[in-house]
């Protein structure tokens, strides 16, 4: 009989994750999957938090980074997209990206790429941390938001006439697609960014100075 190893509980927690949802995986269920004891399982996983940072450490392989090069903006706006495009087919991910319970070594990939790229090319560590949360928060929101279906400007019958602007704007935000939302919203959100890029006096990579006490 093959020894279990933890690239197998990875790979059974994964299909029964994606048949049943975050709320349907226990260890129990897993070394059934698994045709384990759970106390098999129990010697290389020790509870279903290290087990989820794992499946998310998985799926994050799947994020494909660009070359950064000199322009810094495309390789995180491309960066970016990958991380939604891979995250979007996995709707577990959203909820426990909220909860908070997704730790894990490979799943850190995107955060030094798009840290790295923005520090390498000007921005202080502060800059740099700030439009990172900036960007994960937009990121984690979206998937959320179209997860639930709700494209964000929906007038209802009950508006009437109170609010022309959203009525003649709102059929072309349905007809945009998702990842189309998603990189419209990402790239107005960097262009801010870039617009402020530099500011005097300041070097590449260091932290912005604290005011005084």
């Amino acid at each position: 009989m093959q020894p279990l190893t933890r690239p197998h509980i990875v790979a059974a927690g994964l299909r029964l994750l994606e048949r049943e949802g975050a709320a349907g995986l226990s260890m129990r269920k897993l070394a059934g999957e698994l045709g384990k004891a759970p106390a098999a399982v129990y010697k290389h996983v020790s509870d279903k938090r290290e087990l989820m940072s794992l499946l998310f450490d998985e799926v994050s392989r799947r994020i494909e980074l660009p070359d950064s090069g000199d322009d810094p903006r495309t390789a995180v706006v491309e960066a970016a997209q990958s991380a939604h495009r891979v995250l979007e087919q996995h709707g577990w991910i959203a909820t426990e990206m909220l909860d908070g319970r997704l730790l894990g070594a490979t799943s850190l990939r995107l955060s030094e790429f798009i840290l790295d790229a923005l520090v390498r090319n000007g921005m202080s560590d502060v800059q740099a941390a700030r439009l990172h949360v900036a960007i994960w928060e937009y990121l984690v929101g979206h998937l959320v938001t179209a997860r639930a279906g709700a494209p964000g400007l929906t007038p209802c019958p009950a508006a009437g006439e109170d609010y022309p602007t959203v009525r003649r704007v709102a059929p072309l935000v349905a007809g945009m697609s998702d990842q189309e939302r998603f990189a419209a919203g990402l790239r107005a959100l960097l262009d801010g960014a870039c617009a402020e890029w530099r500011v005097p006096g300041e070097s590449p990579g260091r932290p912005e100075p604290q005011d005084p006490a």
